[in-house]
């Protein structure tokens, strides 16, 4: 089953030790873009939690928002007191009594200088069994997304494979037409040709060979095997259940589109020229869905 670029998932773990919240959004991308912003003392757990995401998703824009809060005060980053600068504090404050300057150091208002107590976080590691808690919270967001995406996905599935079974009904259809058409192209040739050349002696063998030459520069034979051979294959990778698919029906997509040009400008023929305009005309309904598929 296909599934689209398209989607968006959030998960919440809470408890008396540690909340944790992903909430996850992704959109169309040429490949997979990650962005994911963690808190400071957490980002060593970035690429654990990347690598937890690219088991999940292979193409599209994703965007991670997280909020990570954690209660057990015996699990935060220790805290520390800067003695040397205290020290440099209190030698300060006694360098400013004895200039006659008014007035009480007390812990009020050394508490609120932003280097005198040290938090020391590098270094920091929560337990394993709390990392473990972070990524499961994250697997079941991306779990959510997965449903999103399938639930897009299921809906482009049905629409381009009942284009490409239709296309490949057309295709039939116009292999039927051109194999009559075969014949009666090369009849029209001989009698031009004859006409042209009413009052000039030819080799006839000659003449065939022209015939020939020109009725071959017009087949479209080989056009249409390739292009059932495209179609059989794109319909082969819709019920293959892999992932990623989008690339690969790109291609194939690419290649349909230049069959049918090339049908387009061998064949002169009106009748012809209204099936390219309707393969074309689903081709590129098809490789516009695709461009939303995983």
């Amino acid at each position: 089953m296909l599934y689209s670029m398209t989607g968006y998932g959030e998960a919440v773990h809470d408890d008396e030790m540690i909340r944790v919240g992903f909430r996850l959004r992704t959109v169309n991308n040429k490949g997979l873009d990650i962005s994911l912003k963690l808190p400071f003392d957490l980002m060593y757990l970035e690429r654990r939690l990347r690598a937890a995401i690219k088991k999940k998703l292979f193409r599209g824009r994703v965007d991670v928002f997280s909020e990570i809060e954690v209660r057990d005060e015996t699990l935060v980053p220790p805290t520390r007191l800067n003695q040397a600068r205290l020290g440099q504090i209190i030698e300060i404050s006694g360098q400013m009594k004895e200039r006659s300057v008014s007035g009480q150091l007390d812990v009020n208002s050394l508490i609120k200088l932003p280097d005198l107590i040290v938090a020391q976080r590098v270094g920091f590691r929560l337990p394993e069994e709390m990392e473990a808690l972070i990524e499961t919270t994250l697997n079941h967001a991306i779990g959510q997304v997965e449903k999103s995406r399938f639930r897009e996905g299921e809906k482009l599935h049905k629409d381009i494979l009942e284009r490409i079974q239709v296309a490949s009904q057309g295709v039939l259809e116009l292999e039927e037409a051109c194999e009559q058409r075969q014949t009666e192209l090369r009849d029209v040739i001989e009698k031009r040709v004859q006409v042209l050349l009413k009052d000039v002696q030819l080799d006839p063998s000659r003449l065939m060979a022209e015939v020939v030459y020109n009725a071959d520069r017009l087949d479209i034979s080989e056009e249409i095997t390739r292009l059932k051979a495209h179609l059989s294959t794109t319909e082969s990778l819709l019920g293959s259940g892999k992932r990623p698919l989008g690339k690969e029906l790109d291609f194939l997509l690419q290649e349909l589109m230049r069959e049918v040009t090339t049908i387009g400008n061998k064949a002169k023929n009106e009748w012809i020229a209204k099936y390219v305009v309707r393969f074309k005309t689903s081709f590129e309904k098809v490789r516009e869905q695709i461009q939303n598929l995983e």
